[in-house]
């Protein structure tokens, strides 16, 4: 085997590593009766994109982040109508005046309109953002993703029931025991901007959590 294609082969090997451990993290969220659930087995993990990670040398199982290693990660779902707000709430104007026009139109069943929730949407950014995380674990950090210090979500437009997102994650800094993170909803199909976040995470080594044999040790 040449050296270009040994490397190849570490690559895909860790990046299968990788894909497990964000699968398993994704999969966790579906369990009932946690908060959300429903909505967590509406996430499907996408493109997951690392640069600077290598192979644990004393585990094959296990990667090792080098210093300046980076992460990007992508999750897809569709907006359902759990996810939204009604529009009688006064939580979207948006939904507010769609209400609106469609009762003055005459049209018969449109005193509800589905506009996905505020909530929804930082809960969302919270939960897909830490597989950037669970992407660089590696020397036992970061092994939980950490705990939340601070959440800031910019709701830029509407979702309605039905709209197809991507939620695109990349580590903007991450040291021993600090990390923060940059999220952009977007609309799967045009890349219209939907919410925009960051969070701040700390590390919990202490929290070391067993991941099931064969989805790979952090």
């Amino acid at each position: 085997m040449t050296s270009s294609s040994s490397t190849s082969a570490t690559q895909a090997k860790v990046l299968s590593i990788i894909r497990q451990r964000c699968e398993t993290v994704l999969q966790a969220g579906t369990s009932e009766p946690g908060f959300g659930w429903q909505q967590a087995a509406s996430c499907r993990l996408g493109d997951v994109q690392v640069s600077g990670v290598d192979l644990a040398e004393d585990d094959e199982e296990d990667t090792a982040p080098r210093k300046g290693a980076q992460a990007l990660t992508t999750v897809e779902l569709e907006v359902d109508d759990g996810m939204c707000n009604l529009s009688g709430n006064a939580v979207s104007i948006i939904a507010i005046l769609c209400n609106v026009l469609l009762t003055i139109r005459g049209t018969a069943q449109t005193s509800i309109v589905f506009l996905q929730h505020g909530g929804f949407l930082a809960w969302l950014i919270d939960h897909c953002s830490s597989l950037s995380l669970i992407a660089l674990a590696g020397h036992g950090r970061w092994a939980t993703s950490g705990v939340s210090t601070n959440l800031t979500v910019n709701y830029i437009s509407a979702a309605p029931s039905g709209t197809p997102l991507k939620v695109v994650t990349r580590v903007l800094q991450q040291s021993k025991t600090s990390s923060l993170l940059e999220t952009r909803v977007e609309h799967a199909e045009t890349g219209r901007l939907v919410a925009f976040g960051t969070h701040v995470k700390q590390d919990t080594p202490s929290l070391m959590i067993k991941w099931p044999k064969g989805s790979a040790k952090l």
